[in-house]
């Protein structure tokens, strides 16, 4: 049996969230104990408690990995090549983390150790999306006096769609992956995107002078 000190946090940490996506929240510390070759009692003087163990090994990152890409606004490119960009990052995203989230809620976790007030919830979400659209209407390429109704549409086309596969085991549609988020960008990009006679009008009213 290999010694506890030999084996890293982060190979337990995914050593645990791989069982319990595997057999259930439920999954005794045993279990994953047996995989990694120690034993249960020396993986919860790691981490305290079995509740610990799965928080840090199913909670999701404090940042999300689109954040970033949404906060910087849009660009000079079309605005359906943007959001197809964008809408694969949060699709990502929310395949890897509801299973995990989802097993919390199933193993009796409150809510408020899941999402606590120094890591990101669904609400900081919808803000980051909305920011992109308020940016992109600020910069001209954007029509829509309701940014962040328009981003909470966006993020629940992309969440329900990855927890309706996720709940069911396969795809409810037709449509593969790939073609449902084309099929976002087109629509949402039609209902958004304003056209270039109108850019160029918003650019004048900003710079205070006649674009060539």
């Amino acid at each position: 049996m290999a010694r506890p000190r030999l084996i890293t946090d982060e190979q337990i940490l995914t050593s645990t969230r791989e069982c319990v996506l595997e057999h259930g929240p439920h999954v005794s510390v045993d279990a994953v104990a047996e995989q990694l070759g120690v034993t249960g009692p020396a993986l919860l003087k790691r981490f305290g408690s079995r509740q610990e163990l799965l928080l840090r090994a199913l909670r999701p990152p404090d940042q999300m990995p689109f954040e970033a890409d949404f906060l910087a606004g849009p660009d000079e490119r079309p605005l359906e090549e943007q959001l197809d960009t964008l809408f694969g990052k949060v699709f990502e995203f929310f395949e890897q983390v509801l299973p995990c989230v989802m097993a919390l809620r199933e193993s009796g976790i409150p809510p408020d150790k899941v999402w606590d007030k120094k890591r990101h919830s669904p609400i900081n979400a919808i803000r980051v999306i909305a920011r992109w659209v308020e940016l992109g209407v600020e910069r001209g390429l954007v029509a829509t006096p309701a940014p962040e109704t328009v981003a909470t549409a966006m993020l629940g086309a992309l969440q329900t769609r990855a927890m309706t596969a996720h709940v069911l085991h396969h795809s409810y549609s037709s449509r593969s992956n790939r073609e449902y988020l084309k099929d976002l960008s087109q629509l949402f990009s039609r209902a958004l995107e304003v056209p270039t006679s109108g850019r160029r009008n918003v650019k004048r009213a900003l710079t205070g002078r006649a674009l060539p």
